[in-house]
């Protein structure tokens, strides 16, 4: 009878154990980085090997080692030195370059807010969209504002 009551009580306190300690692991913090943050002020190269897609792209300067696929444009001037097209399909205004993202919430403009992104899914996912505005898109022709 003595072993049977010792058993009841050491299985008892073993479940109330295991339940403080799943209580305590749950309750840490991560400390993890963000995968994404605010951008108030940002700079294009910060970027490798940007690829600008933009559906209305204003005063910014673009590295010349860029990729830039435009619905509208300022100035097709200020392309004149790089790879660029255009493609009347483009919705959205992003900078996608080999491990993050700028994604802006409104035209590529020096004072535009967006968020930075590191996340791996996310960089893929916009790459792929460039890719298929970029190769349905035509060579732009050097001009004014379109």
């Amino acid at each position: 009878m003595v072993d049977v009551i010792s058993l009841v009580i050491g299985f008892s306190i073993g479940v109330v154990l295991v339940g403080l300690a799943l209580e305590i692991g749950l309750k840490k913090t991560s400390n993890a980085t963000p995968a994404s943050k605010h951008a108030k002020s940002w700079d294009i190269s910060e970027i490798s090997n940007p690829r600008i897609m933009a559906e209305y792209l204003s005063d910014v300067d673009i590295p010349k080692n860029s990729k830039v696929v435009v619905n509208k444009c300022k100035n097709k001037g200020a392309l004149a030195n790089i790879d660029a097209r255009i493609n009347a399909g483009v919705r959205g205004n992003f900078i996608v370059g080999d491990d993050r993202a700028l994604i802006l919430a409104g035209p590529i403009n020096r004072n535009e807010i967006g968020f930075w992104t590191v996340e791996k899914d996310i960089v893929e996912q916009l790459k792929q969209d460039f890719d298929q505005k970029w190769a349905e898109g035509s060579k732009m022709h050097q001009g004014k504002e379109n």
